[in-house]
C-alpha cells in the first residue's frame, strides 16, 4: 500500500511539473511570436504561434494573433481562415468581425449570399453571439436561477420575495428555453454545415468529381464555401450566391 500512494504521490508530481512545463513553452512560443510580430518579422512569428497549435493548443488570442501575422505576410486566404476560428470561440467579438470583413474586402471574389428573411437573419445573429458551449453553460446557470427562484415563490413568507421570485421565474425559464434552443442550433449548424476557405490561387468548380467535367464556375483563394458532399479526394462546395460544384479537397483548409 505505501509503494502504491508512492508511486501515486511521483506520477501527480510529474504531471504537475509536466504540465507547468508545457504551459510555460506555449507562454513562451506566445511571447516570442508577439516580440516577433512587433519587430515585423510576420513570418518567424506563424512559425511560433503555429507551434503552439501544432501543440495542440487552442484560443481566441493565439487564432487571432497567427491571422493577423498572416495578413500582414499578405496571405490574406491563411488570414481569413484563422479568423473564422478565432470567431468559432468567440463569435460575438468584434474587432475578429471587423477583421474579417475588412480581408474579404482584399479576396477577388465578391458574391452576394442568397436573400434570407429579416427573422431568420435576427434568429442568426442572436444565436451567433454565444457559441454551443457558451449557450449550454447559460442554460445551465438559467435552470439553476429557474429553481432558486420557484422555491423562493413558493416557500418565502415576505410578500416582495415571493413576487421578486415570480418575475425572475418567468425572465429565467424563458431564457432556459432560448438558450437550449441557440444552442441546439449552434451545434446542428457545425454538424451539418462544414465550411472552408479556398486556398488555391484560381479554382474551378466542375460538374461531376472529375478533372475533365465541364467548369461550372471560377472562384479564388481566400472565398468562405461550404462542403456539401465528399467522394474519393474530390469535395461538392456551395458559394454564397447557392451555386454548386466539385472541387479538390486539397484545394480548401476546413475552418
Amino acid at each position: 500500500m505505501k509503494r502504491f500512494l508512492t508511486l501515486l504521490i511521483l506520477s501527480l508530481c510529474f504531471s504537475i511539473i509536466y504540465g507547468s512545463n508545457i504551459d510555460t513553452a506555449a507562454q513562451t512560443h506566445m511571447a516570442l511570436g508577439n516580440e516577433a510580430y512587433q519587430k515585423e518579422n510576420y513570418s518567424l512569428a506563424i512559425d511560433y504561434y503555429t507551434q503552439n497549435i501544432e501543440d495542440g493548443y487552442e484560443s481566441v488570442s493565439l487564432y487571432y494573433n497567427l491571422a493577423n501575422a498572416y495578413y500582414k505576410n499578405g496571405n490574406n486566404a491563411q488570414a481569413l481562415l484563422w479568423y473564422e476560428r478565432a470567431q468559432r470561440l468567440a463569435p460575438a467579438d468584434e474587432d475578429i468581425k471587423h477583421n474579417i470583413a475588412f480581408v474579404n474586402q482584399k479576396i477577388t471574389d465578391k458574391i452576394e449570399p442568397i436573400p434570407t428573411s429579416i427573422f431568420s437573419r435576427w434568429w442568426t445573429s442572436i444565436a451567433k453571439q454565444f457559441n454551443e458551449k457558451q449557450w449550454a453553460i447559460i442554460s445551465i446557470l438559467s435552470a439553476t436561477i429557474l429553481l432558486i427562484s420557484i422555491l423562493l415563490f413558493l416557500f418565502s413568507k415576505n410578500r416582495i420575495i415571493r413576487i421578486s421570485g415570480f418575475i425572475i421565474l418567468w425572465i429565467s425559464a424563458i431564457l432556459l428555453v432560448f438558450s437550449i434552443l441557440f444552442a441546439a442550433k449552434e451545434k446542428k449548424d457545425l454538424e451539418s454545415h462544414q465550411e472552408a476557405i479556398i486556398m488555391d490561387l484560381v479554382v474551378e468548380a466542375k460538374n461531376e468529381p472529375n478533372a475533365s467535367g465541364k467548369t461550372l464556375f471560377v472562384i479564388h483563394e481566400g472565398l468562405k464555401v461550404e462542403i456539401t458532399a465528399e467522394m474519393n479526394g474530390w469535395i461538392e462546395i456551395r458559394i454564397p450566391n447557392g451555386e454548386k460544384g466539385w472541387i479538390m479537397e486539397n484545394m480548401v483548409e476546413v475552418i
